[in-house]
């Protein structure tokens, strides 16, 4: 009987510490969330956040989701940070000496106002290439007499070709396979 307990109250302890030991695998980072919207309440969808961590010039970022809402997680603790929002056709805004607390979850909203802006034109051009014909047998990459001149190379070596062909490693290999399978 007596076995029994000292086999119990040893089982016991070695899982209190394991269950101790778990528990002290906490959290050191904090989180900063919240919400991105304009002046009339719409939520701004893509709007980029980005976070400085002023003493390192850490940077880190992140774009609101489609209810306007962003998530940062992971920063380090301490400070001071500073929040830019920016979205196209409204003022950024800056909040400044933002600081952390370990396990902190900062819930930081914005309201950004509208503004004006002249964007440039935008010009498209299109040029029509027949995409199947006769002339085009796959992937290729044509080296000219000229860049075989210039280029430098050690052994004088295909491989130095080769290197040229962003398909190859280098050695001989395309596209993954092996270079007993390329003649």
């Amino acid at each position: 009987m007596k076995f029994l307990q000292k086999t119990f109250l040893i089982i016991f302890s070695v899982i209190m510490f394991i269950s101790m030991s778990l528990l002290a695998q906490g959290v050191t980072t904090a989180n900063i969330n919240g919400l991105v919207q304009d002046t009339e309440g719409e939520s701004l969808i893509a709007a980029n956040v980005i976070v400085v961590h002023d003493p390192s010039g850490t940077q880190y970022g992140a774009s609101t989701s489609a209810d306007g809402r962003f998530f940062l997680p992971n920063l380090k603790i301490g400070g001071p940070y500073t929040v830019t929002v920016s979205f196209v056709g409204y003022n950024s805004q800056v909040r400044k000496n933002i600081h952390l607390k370990i396990g902190q979850k900062l819930n930081l909203n914005f309201i950004l106002e509208s503004k004006s802006v002249k964007l440039g034109d935008v010009v498209v051009v299109g040029k029509k290439q027949e995409i199947i014909n006769s002339g085009r047998t796959g992937a290729e990459t044509f080296i000219d007499h000229a860049s075989v001149q210039e280029m430098p190379s050690i052994k004088r070596s295909t491989r130095d070709l080769t290197r040229l062909d962003p398909r190859s490693d280098g050695n001989f290999s395309f596209g993954g396979k092996n270079w007993l399978f390329n003649n």
